[in-house]
This record gives C-alpha cells, structure tokens and sequence, in this order.
C-alpha cells in the first residue's frame, strides 16, 4: 500500500502531517472572493445586474465551501487511513527490526561458532603439519639408512660376482681342455678302448660280474655328477647373462642365493669324490691283483720291453674320462 505526498516514513516513529497547499489557496481563495462583494456592495450602491453577479458569486462560494468540506473530510479520512498505515508500518517496522537484530544475532553466534572451529581447524592443521614434518624428517633418515645399507649389499654382491667370474674362468679352460682331449685324443682313446674291450673278454668268466658292477657303479655316479656339473654351470652361466642385461637387485640376489646353492653342493660332490678317490687306490690294487692273475708268463717276464699297462687300470681311466665328458 502506497504512502500519500503528505507523509514522510521514519522507523519507529509517527507520520506527521504536511500542509495542504491546494486546500488552502482553494479556502483562502474562496474567501477572498466572498470578501471583495461584501466590501463593494457596502461600499458602492447596487444595481441589478451587480445582484445578480452577487448572487452568482454567493452560489459559487458555498459550492465552493461544499467541496473544500467534501475534501477535507476525504482529506481526514486518507489522513486517518494514513495514520493506521502509519501504525501498521511502525509495527512492521519493529517487527523487522527485531527480526534483523535476531538475525545479526544469530550470524554473529555463527561467525564465532566458525571462528571457534577456524582456530580449532588451524590447531590441528598446526599440528598435522608438524606431525608429518617429523614424519617425513624420519622417513629421510631411514631411507638414508635404506640406501647405505643397499650400496654396502651392492659393493658385497660385486665382490662374489667378481669371484664367481673368476671361477666361470677356470672352468671354461677346464671345458677347452676337454673339449681339446676330446678333439684330439678321444679317437685314439677308442681304438686303446676297443682293443682292451676284445681283452676284457678273454677275463670275462671269473671276473665279469664284479667289474661290471664297479664299472657301472663308477660310470652312474660320475654321469651324474658331471651332469649335475653341467647343469649349475649352465643356470650359473645363464643367471650371470641376465645380471649382466637387467643389473636388478633381486636377481643378484637370486644369484647369490643360488651360487652358495652351488657352493654348497659342490662342496658335498667334493666330499663325495674324495671319498671316492680313496676307494681309487684299493679297487686299484684289487684290478692290478686280477692283471697278475691272468697274465701270461711272457708278458710278465718281458713287461719292461712288451710295455704292457695294467688292463683293468687303463679300463677304469678311461671309463672315468668319459663318464666326465658326457653332458
């Protein structure tokens, strides 16, 4: 509802009423003109005709004095209505100001509230920081740690990997000088072979299943080992390879793991052979025994010129060079 010119709107106080300049130039106005007749008339004789204006102007006058009074009373009647207006804004007005000092009041309970949490929230992002800045000082310090004690592994491993060279070395002339044995004198060795075969015949009814048992025994069990040899040579050989193409942590680890694996079965087949090569002597004697038995007089009387071996020695030799050779 719109508030009429007369009135000015002030927070929680009264509208106060303005002037009417219109009804009072109108009032004013109407009684300066009923004024002038009554001054001439008195002052001057009448005639008809200034009657009848006087008359004229006397209706005009209370039609004039009846609308000046129809507007004032519509002027207090809208200046009535304006005053509850008036009324029902300042309520309004109190009311709205209560609300927005309700209101500030509440956001002001809230904008502490926030702070309070601001200061908390900054408290434990304080605290949080510290807390992972130690955290993180400590992690430096055990990777520091971490990658000494990795470079000390590391120097470590190039050591053994240097000595395992060393030994890949050796035993690639070992292999040479097999493969030159096998080259050159293996030909020879199997024709010595096939005629010390034709005289182990000639032995075969007393002595056969005995020298055939031992012979057999030797043959597997240095089979076996040289295959077993091959093998870690190989996988040694072979993890070596990718050492030297990945260059990873775990596969020298792996290597190492593997050549102590190596180291270790070695040494029992070092073990084994020793024991094997003190049973060499006695089977040696036993088979130089047996020759003595089954030479001929001749060939023991003239052995320095004859230049006869031991047969049985010279079997054994070469059964324990090919057991050796083969993969």
């Amino acid at each position: 509802m719109g508030v009429g010119p007369g009135f000015a709107l002030v927070a929680g106080a009264r509208l106060q009423p303005c002037l009417y300049p219109h009804a009072l130039s109108a009032l004013s106005h109407a009684l300066g003109v009923q004024a002038r007749p009554t001054l001439w008339m008195t002052s001057q004789p009448r005639n008809p005709l200034e009657l009848r204006r006087g008359k004229l102007d006397s209706g005009k006058t209370h039609n004039k004095i009846r609308l000046l009074r129809t507007m004032l009373r519509h002027r207090q009647a809208s200046h009535q209505e304006l005053c509850n207006h008036e009324d029902f804004l300042t309520q309004l007005n109190r009311e709205l100001i209560k609300a927005i000092q309700d209101t500030e009041d509440s956001s002001a309970l809230k904008v502490r509230v926030m702070l309070q949490q601001h200061d908390v929230f900054m408290t434990i992002i304080s605290i949080l920081e510290y807390s992972n800045k130690k955290r993180l000082q400590q992690m430096e310090r055990e990777l520091q740690e971490w990658e000494e004690k990795e470079e000390s592994k590391m120097h470590s491993l190039e050591q053994q990997v240097e000595q395992l060279n060393a030994k890949i070395e050796k035993v690639h002339e070992k292999v040479s000088f097999v493969s030159t044995y096998k080259d050159h004198e293996y030909p020879i060795k199997l024709v010595q072979v096939a005629s010390l075969v034709r005289q182990l015949q000639q032995t075969k009814d007393s002595q056969q299943d005995e020298l055939d048992d031992l012979g057999e025994m030797c043959r597997m069990v240095l089979a076996s080992i040289s295959s077993q040899i091959q093998k870690k040579k190989k996988a040694l050989l072979g993890s070596l390879v990718l050492k030297i193409q990945h260059a990873h942590q775990e596969t020298l680890l792996q290597k190492t793991l593997d050549s102590q694996a190596m180291l270790t079965y070695m040494d029992k087949v070092q073990k084994f052979m020793d024991q094997f090569e003190e049973e060499i002597p006695l089977l040696r004697a036993q088979m130089e025994q047996l020759q003595f038995q089954i030479w001929e007089p001749r060939e023991i009387v003239f052995a320095d010129v004859l230049l006869r071996r031991s047969k049985y020695v010279v079997l054994v030799q070469l059964r324990l060079a090919l057991a050796a050779l083969q993969p």
